[in-house]
């Protein structure tokens, strides 16, 4: 595979938005919430930042708080597709969306 086909290959499909923004994310399963901050969003799913490790595989939910009063926030279920270390400390969560309400 040639140079240009690697970056080609490595193009996301979706645009993602940089934000820097609290949210809440459950873990269905536990029965757990824990608070993590959202780095970035697109419309198949998102990157998180938190505390503690999330397990690939874990289904969870999503709620990212509107900051304008009457306007709804963004809820959805997921699917933790990876998880790591994060230079900075914390976790790195890579969420894909299952269904956005």
């Amino acid at each position: 595979m040639s140079f240009h086909d690697q970056q080609y290959n490595e193009k996301r499909d979706f645009l993602r938005m940089q934000i820097e923004t609290a949210a809440v994310l459950r873990l269905i399963a536990l029965g757990e919430a824990i608070d993590v901050v959202c780095q970035d969003l697109s419309s198949q799913g998102v990157q998180l930042k938190a505390d503690r490790e999330v397990v690939p595989g874990t289904t969870v939910e999503l709620s990212i708080p509107s900051p304008t009063p009457g306007l709804q926030g963004l809820e959805a279920t997921g699917t933790v597709v990876r998880c790591s270390a994060a230079e900075t400390g914390g976790y790195s969560i890579g969420l894909q969306f299952n269904a956005v309400k």
